[in-house]
């Protein structure tokens, strides 16, 4: 008998820990879109076909913040390309999405769809689409900033591959556990967004971006984080040592039709 109500008691401790335990934050998951092309006609011909029929597409089916930025090196680039960055609340509002868009007659003339251009020329030349989701240290995406308003904004996308698995989450540990994330917020870097790539074409994956007044600014902001004793000692830890082998640094500016 003893042994029994031994039994149950440390049964009721155990589920209570589980319902007292904190609940962790319900993280988004973020769409990337990139319209590669090979010209600015082409790059034109999407701002136009985003602008007036994409994002309010997805505004009128929930999505209530969607961000467009384009590479300061478009002109010059041979791929020319395009980010569209999606936020959503769960991988299901993604599925929704999805199967929104399989039931548009393909057929028909519906504008989601149709972007050709009137000479029946390629609109872009492919589209790359990953999907992420938010680190637990910044589990939304943010809308606030201390930035100015101001055509000058530079916007900084960074995708950092790892050569396995494990130097992957030793980065994500990094930013998380590690206190990148909190130096980030400390300096100020206006960070929109941290995520793990959960699908595409380059993987394992983390992708980030911060935004600054200018590039003045930029270049002020990471020369503060290159001096910073909190980023020298983690940098310098042996568990995160060669956890990249890949950074792809972009530089951008956001559509103003868009909302970011």
């Amino acid at each position: 008998m003893k042994k029994l109500l031994l039994s149950i008691a440390c049964s009721f401790i155990l589920l209570t820990s589980f319902a007292t335990a904190p609940k962790e934050a319900a993280r988004d998951y973020y769409l990337i879109q990139v319209y590669h092309c090979s010209n600015l006609s082409q790059i034109a011909n999407i701002d136009t076909y985003l602008k007036n029929t994409y994002l309010p597409y997805l505004h009128q089916n929930g999505i209530a913040k969607v961000g467009v930025f384009a590479p300061l090196e478009n002109d010059t680039a041979v791929d020319k390309r395009l980010f569209v960055w999606i936020p959503l609340k769960s991988i299901d509002a993604l599925d929704a999405l999805d199967q929104k868009i399989e039931k548009i007659d393909p057929m028909g003339n519906d504008p989601v769809i149709h972007l050709e251009n009137a000479d029946s020329s390629l609109p872009y030349n492919r589209i790359e689409k990953i999907l992420t989701r938010a680190f637990k240290f910044q589990p939304n995406y943010v809308t606030k900033s201390n930035l100015t308003k101001s055509n000058n904004r530079v916007y900084e996308y960074r995708s950092y591959e790892s050569a396995t698995e494990d130097l992957h989450l030793r980065k994500v540990h990094m930013f998380n556990e590690g206190g990148e994330v909190p130096l980030f917020e400390r300096l100020n870097f206006n960070a929109i967004f941290y995520s793990k790539v959960i699908a595409g074409s380059r993987m394992p994956n983390l992708i980030y971006m911060t935004s600054f007044n200018n590039m003045d600014d930029r270049n002020a902001h990471w020369k503060a984080f290159g001096q910073d004793p909190v980023w020298k000692k983690i940098s310098a830890a042996p568990e995160y040592l060669k956890s990249v082998n890949r950074n792809e640094t972009i530089l951008m500016s956001a559509r103003d039709y868009a909302d970011f």
